[in-house]
């Protein structure tokens, strides 16, 4: 958690990094941004939505795309410093991913540039990164190395977020070790360091590791009061998810199972998709638990009120006892009889509606299945049909083409005269040009770049033909390894690309286009976008291209996402499993 608020929060050495905006300030900023233009202040925006996003959801899938396009931003805008940094935090992000190699060769290039520039600031930092993923990765001795670097660094820095950075090592190896009373007593000395800092989310965290490592350390009473000190202090959502865990947790060995029915059930309302089926379970045993324990109560009270019944009628008539005991005995019969009768219908209603859930889920199987294998029949037909067009094309008309402009190159050879003949000219010309264009017909119907070198080769490919005077400045981004692809998922990519690019041609009036292509954490991303013109997306009528796109996504079961506006140009990101 303490890494995740170091790198995100306080690795920033320009105070407008520093910011925390909200979803208006955010869009208030890039509007600003694009409508002066200003590139930095573009930049700027995309960074912060890419954490505004990341805390918001708890995934970092979009935020690796918004930091991309900052990094972008800020290289056009010629701003090396944030350049650097942007893509520091992109390396983070490798690092979850397992892209050790990657993230560390920027690590790398943003140390020599900040020891070029004599930033001791961001120095210490990327060392302290280069310490904390070494670790992540099992490199042990090559993480001692960095960490001896920054904190030498450190020394003349006295930055008191990486003290509380070593700090937070000590209580992972305490806590691995099962020494708990050392690292409460080390996670105390770093909520000193966080209140001295002032800053909230640091304080925040040193409180939950003293709860948690209290509560590991059978002090539950220190324990429930940090807690609680955490609850309060505004954490994010998935550090209050992590509190009501650890208070539901804490009350449950204190014995306190209506408080930690209360926390287990927050917990799961807060972190549903999050929670596996031993969570669910252990949430609805301690359900029952306190249950059982409250009906056992009524029932016991209930008893002791017979009790001074019975007392009471003993003392004053004898048959009046009789009639009580008699009596009691027929309410508890009716009491269980009645929950044991509401207890088969809620079970006959509960399997009823799970019947008929599963045999709508198989309906609904069966309906995609064969939609797919519609789509798949028509794709492949599609493609079959364009390698035959392609084929005649090349054999049949590019051929008689060939045999034309033989003629009149033999014509002209044979009559001096005709050679410059202008209308004879013309005609060659005009040979010359239809046979160019019939090969470029032949070769955008069948990519053969796409067959020999793979997907991300026949993109770029594809993006060069477009390039030129009159034309706009087209990017193309690659990131992962797209070598393993299977043909037909990367030739309907292909085809979307082809798609999503000559519409950004025919219709944006763009100056700068943006193809990007990622393939990493079994998932391939697929981004085409433009500052052109843009369009009222729920205005605008489809055609048969967005149709073939999108029966593509959808063959392929992914999804197609498309941002736009009139005078904001146009995104469309494409995002597709690989497994």
């Amino acid at each position: 958690m303490l890494s995740v608020f170091c790198w995100q929060g306080h690795l920033l050495s320009q105070p407008e990094f520093d910011q925390h905006l909200n979803y208006k300030e955010l869009q208030a900023l890039l509007q600003e941004g694009i409508d002066e233009p200003n590139l930095r202040k573009q930049a700027l925006a995309w960074y912060h939505w890419a954490y505004y996003d990341e805390l918001q959801t708890g995934m970092s899938d979009s935020a690796f795309q918004y930091l991309g396009r900052s990094a972008d931003k800020f290289l056009k805008a010629n701003d090396s410093t944030s350049y650097e940094r942007v893509r520091a935090d992109l390396a983070d992000r490798m690092i979850r991913r397992g892209l050790f190699d990657e993230a560390f060769r920027i690590y790398n290039e943003a140390l020599e540039y900040y020891q070029n520039t004599d930033n001791l600031y961001m120095e210490t930092h990327i060392l302290a990164r280069l310490n904390r993923g070494y670790l992540q990765k099992g490199d042990t001795v090559s993480a001692l190395e960095f960490k001896k670097k920054f904190m030498a660094k450190n020394e003349t820095l006295r930055d008191t977020i990486l003290d509380i950075l070593v700090l937070e090592d000590e209580i992972e190896k305490l806590r691995k070790a099962h020494n708990y009373r050392g690292a409460r007593h080390i996670s105390f000395r770093a909520l000193q360091l966080a209140e001295l800092k002032n800053n909230s989310e640091l304080i925040n965290w040193a409180q939950f590791s003293i709860a948690d490592n209290c509560r590991l350390d059978r002090d539950y009473t220190t324990a429930l009061k940090y807690y609680h000190k955490a609850e309060h202090s505004g954490p994010t959502e998935a550090m209050r998810r992590d509190i009501y865990h650890g208070l539901s947790e804490t009350y449950a060995l204190i014995d306190s199972l209506p408080q930690a029915h209360h926390y287990a059930i927050r917990y799961a309302q807060l972190g549903d998709t999050l929670l596996d089926r031993g969570r669910l379970a252990s949430i609805q045993q301690l359900a029952l638990r306190f249950d059982s324990r409250e009906k056992k109560a009524q029932i016991a009270l209930l008893r002791e009120r017979n009790d001074a019944a019975q007392s009471t009628a003993r003392q004053q008539r004898l048959g009046l006892a009789t009639l009580g005991v008699t009596f009691c005995a027929l309410l508890l019969a009716t009491f269980f009889i009645v929950r044991d009768y509401r207890h088969r219908l809620h079970t006959n209603k509960v399997i009823s509606t799970q019947s008929e859930a599963l045999n709508q889920q198989k309906i609904t199987e069966l309906e995609d299945k064969l939609k797919i294998e519609t789509m798949q029949s028509m794709l492949v037909g599609q493609e079959s049909e364009r390698r035959r067009i392609a084929q005649d094309l090349h054999d049949s008309v590019g051929g008689l083409l060939a045999a034309t402009k033989i003629q009149v190159e033999k014509l002209s050879g044979k009559n001096g005269k005709l050679a410059q003949n202008p209308d004879l000219l013309k005609i060659k010309t005009m040979l010359d040009n239809t046979v160019a264009e019939t090969r470029h017909i032949a070769r955008n119907m069948q990519p053969n770049t796409l067959l020999q070198f793979g997907l991300a080769t026949a993109i770029r490919d594809l993006t060069s033909h477009f390039r030129g005077e009159g034309m706009p400045s087209i990017a193309f981004q690659q990131f992962g390894d797209f070598s393993n692809l299977e043909h037909n998922m990367a030739l309907n990519c292909y085809r979307i690309v082809q798609e999503l690019l000559q519409n950004s041609l025919k219709h944006a009036q763009a100056s700068e286009i943006l193809v990007q292509i990622s393939c990493q954490d079994h998932q391939l991303e697929l981004l085409v976008e433009d500052d052109g013109i843009g369009y009222a997306i729920d205005e605008v009528k489809k055609g048969m291209g967005t149709d073939n796109i999108a029966h593509r996504v959808k063959f392929l079961k992914g999804e197609y996402n498309i941002q736009s506006a009139p005078g904001q140009g146009t995104s469309t990101l494409i995002t597709i499993p690989l497994s």
